[in-house]
This record gives structure tokens, C-alpha cells and sequence, in this order.
């Protein structure tokens, strides 16, 4: 029996090309999954797949924007015509640092919500051919708390939870389950600037977590396997918070 915890499963991963969804390609084919890349930046796909592929992994990459339903139909059939199935979603695809801090309405829940609907209903018609599936949907501490004027954000971070949760009692009597995973600070390099303006940043950020550090793509891709995988087959309409404790204590309270 294979030890890969992903053997024989094919999964779509979108906003690919960087970050959380960089990392989560890369651990899902190391755990033997055939990974199927969605990203606008083209370069940045088609690096990832020379790099799974090097080390002995199955990637495809389809450049596309997660928010375009004629885009997301194209890679989930994609996915079933490359690999032959298709079992796992991981919907990642967020809105840039820019937009994301100046509360653009449209961008923002364009990118950041309305990507997930559309991924979720185009692929699960291929996850019921298959017999199963697994919808791992990517959401954010600041689904459930305030953190400073990020609003617009914020509410669709918690639009994702509402919308996973509603679509439990419909899809998981069919073998399909849908859980979300609500980060933490991750530093990608999307913070690159934010740090380079502010230099004691990360410092300051960090004090705000009880494991006494900020969070890598690698901790929420380590948290997406297990959601993924069938080590979590009796797990659907679950939040994992992966946050270092931020939400659990505020440690702006602490004695110095």
C-alpha cells in the first residue's frame, strides 16, 4: 500500500503561481497527486510545473482568471481530460495587497469570492463522476475578527465561511466535503513592500502571536493535505483556524 497520502488524486489549485497556492501544489504532488495550476501570471505557472515535474511529480498549468466562468469551466474539464479525474479543490485566488488595502469593492469580491462559487460549481459535477471530492476553501482570520480598516476584505473572507457552510447539507451526502482554513499573517511576498516601507513591521505583527512567529505558505499547505486527504473523510463544514493562537489570546493584554 502507497504511503503518499494524495495517491491517485487529481486536484485543481488556483491562484497557483505564488504563496500558499505555490506551496500547496508543491506538498499535494509530493503526497502523489496529479496537480492541475490555475494563475494570471503565466510565468509563474509554468515555473511551478518545471519544478514539480523535475522532482518527479504530475503538473499541468492552465493560465486563466478563477473569477471567469468561461476560464474556470475550461480548467476543471481541463483537469479531467489531462489526469482522467478530478477529486480535490483548493480555491485560493485572492485580490492584490493594493486592492485589498484600499477596499475595492468589485476587485476585491470578484477575486476573492465570486472565484470560489464559480470554481466550486464548475468542478463538482467532475468530483460527482468521480465518486468524491474534496473542497478545501481558503478564507482568513479576518473572517472572524477586525483587523484594522481591510473591510471589504474582510467581509468576503467571511462571505467564504457562509457560503462553504450552505453548501454542506447539498453536496456532502454526495461524497463531496467542504471545509475552509482561516490563516493567519502568512509572509509571501506579496508583504515584500509593506515590509520594505515599514521596517519594524514584521516585528510588530509578530508580537501579536503566542507561538512567537508569523506564519508560512508551508503551514497552511501542511493544513490543506489534511483536508484534502482521506485522513479528514469525516470532516465537512469545518473552520481550521491556523493562526499561531492569534485569535485565541490577545497578547496585547500581556504584561511586558
Amino acid at each position: 500500500m502507497s504511503s503518499l497520502r494524495l495517491q491517485g488524486k487529481v486536484a485543481v489549485i488556483t491562484g497557483a503561481g505564488r504563496g500558499i497556492g505555490r506551496a500547496t501544489a508543491i506538498r499535494f504532488a509530493k503526497e502523489g497527486a496529479r496537480v492541475v495550476l490555475n494563475d494570471i501570471n503565466a510565468g509563474a505557472g509554468e515555473a511551478l510545473v518545471a519544478q514539480i515535474t523535475a522532482n518527479g511529480g504530475a503538473a499541468f498549468f492552465l493560465r486563466g482568471d478563477a473569477a471567469s466562468e468561461d476560464d474556470v469551466s475550461a480548467l476543471m474539464r481541463t483537469a479531467n481530460d489531462t489526469f482522467g479525474n478530478l477529486h480535490i479543490l483548493v480555491n485560493n485566488a485572492v485580490p492584490g495587497m493594493e486592492e485589498i488595502a484600499s477596499n475595492r469593492w468589485d476587485t476585491t469580491v470578484r477575486v476573492g469570492l465570486k472565484s470560489y462559487w464559480l470554481c466550486m460549481q464548475a468542478a463538482i459535477p467532475w468530483m460527482r463522476q468521480s465518486g468524491s471530492g474534496s473542497i478545501v476553501n481558503i478564507s482568513s482570520v479576518n473572517a472572524v475578527m477586525g483587523f484594522g480598516v481591510d473591510h471589504v476584505y474582510s467581509g468576503v473572507k467571511a462571505g467564504i465561511l457562509g457560503l462553504s457552510r450552505s453548501m454542506v447539507g447539498e453536496f456532502s451526502p454526495l461524497g463531496i466535503r467542504i471545509n475552509c482554513i482561516c490563516p493567519g499573517t502568512i509572509v509571501t511576498d506579496q508583504w515584500s513592500p509593506l515590509f520594505a516601507r515599514e521596517p519594524d513591521l514584521a516585528q510588530r505583527l509578530t508580537r501579536l502571536y503566542p507561538v512567537g512567529r508569523l506564519g508560512n505558505p508551508d503551514d497552511i499547505a501542511n493544513a490543506a493535505l489534511f483536508l484534502a486527504s482521506d485522513e479528514a473523510s469525516f470532516i465537512t463544514g469545518s473552520v481550521l483556524t491556523v493562526d499561531g493562537g492569534l485569535t485565541a489570546a490577545n497578547l496585547s493584554f500581556s504584561k511586558e
